[in-house]
């Protein structure tokens, strides 16, 4: 199968002939375009593609915590969290023998909770949050969205397996949901579910990380609202946590 991709990509790029790469090799001004699996490099001294295997990707997991939140939101920064798998596919152009800006996509999934309040999507579908009903016992309440996303970073190594990396992301997100869970008066665990949230689909944020020989940590803060802002509460985000980079 790689050798069927890399064939196709070979084709398109009008190259012919495929080398072993090496990264201590590249040089300033080249690019480089990676698949899970599989990377192909160009410098602008050869005419030749080099082909290598690479996974090409990170796995990361945060803490997401609330900003600029209207009244009655309030986000549980403890029980809020991110997930994400970043740079499923990437480019990188290279600016010098330690610098280079990447574009990547990816696949980012976020819960944004509650505790104390609830989420409630009314039938002319708007949301907005209210008190869990007298008498029952609190669960949680969470927006959920999808979200692809689309990191532009520059990145600088320190040394091999030590480098930072900042820029901006743009997050398109066609989809979000609501679920709410709480115990009534009898004791029973009800569930209150809700889709079509009118969610915020473009937005843009920026990052930032350090990553130690794979193993790193991340900071990124979104200015904009994740709902509509003439269908739900405002609130923004911004995220802690850790990234795996492969």
């Amino acid at each position: 199968m790689k050798k069927i991709i890399a064939a196709i990509l070979l084709a398109t790029l009008g190259v012919s002939t495929a080398v072993a790469d090496d990264d201590n090799d590249e040089i300033p001004g080249g690019w480089d375009f990676e698949l899970p699996g599989l990377k192909v490099s160009k410098s602008t001294t050869s005419s030749k593609a080099r082909v290598k295997g690479s996974l090409s990707s990170t796995f990361s997991f945060g803490f997401i915590g609330g900003v600029s939140q209207d009244p009655g939101v309030g986000i549980n920064m403890g029980q809020s969290f991110e997930i994400e798998w970043g740079d499923v596919i990437s480019g990188k152009l290279r600016l010098g023998r330690k610098d280079f800006l990447r574009l990547g996509m990816g696949f980012d999934w976020r819960n944004y909770r509650m505790t104390d309040r609830m989420f409630v999507k009314q039938p002319d579908g708007v949301t907005i949050t209210s008190s869990f009903p007298e008498g029952t016992e609190p669960k949680f309440s969470r927006i959920h969205t999808f979200s692809l996303s689309f990191p532009l970073k520059y990145y600088h190594y320190f040394s091999k397996k030590i480098f930072f990396a900042v820029g901006p992301e743009l997050y398109v997100t066609p989809w979000a949901s609501l679920k709410t869970k709480y115990y009534d008066a009898t004791g029973e665990e009800q569930k209150i579910t809700a889709g079509n949230l009118h969610e915020n689909r473009v937005s843009v944020g920026v990052g930032a990380e350090i990553n130690i020989h794979h193993i790193g940590i991340y900071y990124k803060y979104n200015p904009f609202n994740v709902l509509s802002s003439s269908f739900g509460p405002g609130f923004a985000s911004m995220t802690t946590g850790i990234k795996i980079a492969f």
